[in-house]
């Protein structure tokens, strides 16, 4: 009996040296960091966040005064752009443009600097509208700027 009694002591006494303190809890409000994530990172699947864009894409896009506008586009990861244009048939002058540009919030189109748009697809850029629509009609295929392959 004496042993058991023992047992049970010793029991007790591991059991309760085990246990751990009551932890303090510390407040969190998760949703303004649900928020704050939403803002830089769209959910899903999005050009954005699933292509590989970084790169250079080219293409002729047309112009009414000229015979049209030799583009070419370079988007870094970081968010940086160098745009490179010649007017065709005019002065044939290179225009340079460099900066920044943002990501809709959809994570699908940009905006360049100069406030041009982008609908950014696999290995294309498409020119987008003043209102950030795609160009629509027989020229639609004459806005679309393809990825330079290295």
């Amino acid at each position: 009996m004496n042993k058991s009694l023992c047992c049970i002591a010793l029991l007790a006494l591991f059991t309760t040296a085990c246990s751990e303190a009551p932890k303090e809890e510390t407040a969190v409000d998760t949703t303004q960091v649900q928020t704050d994530a939403a803002k830089t990172v769209p959910v899903g699947d999005t050009s954005q966040n699933s292509l590989d864009w970084a790169g250079s894409y080219e293409g002729v896009l047309p112009c009414a005064s000229c015979e049209g506008i030799q583009t070419l586009i370079t988007l870094q990861s970081d968010n940086s752009f160098v745009q490179e244009t010649v007017y065709l048939g005019k002065d044939e002058s290179i225009f340079k443009v460099a900066g920044k540009f943002d990501w809709d919030s959809s994570g699908s189109k940009i905006t360049l600097s100069d406030g041009s748009k982008y609908l950014v697809g696999e290995n294309q850029l498409f020119m987008l509208d003043i209102e950030g629509n795609r160009v629509s009609g027989e020229l639609a295929e004459d806005y679309i700027l393809k990825k330079k392959r290295i």
